[in-house]
C-alpha cells in the first residue's frame, strides 16, 4: 500500500487573561534567570502557548511558581483553522 504526505498548518486562537502581578514579575533579574520577554505581548504569548499547547497552568512555568492558578487562564476555547496539502 502506499504512502502519502500531508502538509497541515494549525493556526488557533484563543483568549486568555493575565493578572499585572504576572507581567510584572517579569523583570530584569526574571528576564536574566529565565527567558528575555521584552513586552507584554511577549509574554502574553509565551504564557498561552504554555496555557494552550502544553495544558499548563501559570504556576507551572519557570519563574512564575509563585503565581496563584487563577491568575492567567485561558477564558475562550482554542478556535482552531485547518489547511492541509498534499504534498
Amino acid at each position: 500500500m502506499a504512502k502519502r504526505k500531508f502538509e497541515v498548518t494549525f493556526t488557533g486562537t484563543a483568549v486568555i487573561e493575565i493578572d499585572d502581578k504576572v507581567i510584572d514579575a517579569v523583570d530584569f533579574d526574571w528576564k536574566k534567570t529565565f527567558y528575555n520577554l521584552t513586552s507584554d505581548k511577549q509574554i502574553a504569548e509565551h504564557v498561552a502557548y504554555n496555557l494552550v499547547i502544553n495544558d499548563s497552568n501559570i504556576a507551572d512555568l519557570d519563574g512564575f511558581a509563585d503565581q496563584e492558578e487563577d491568575s492567567a487562564k485561558l477564558i475562550e476555547n482554542v478556535s482552531w483553522d485547518i489547511e492541509t496539502t498534499e504534498i
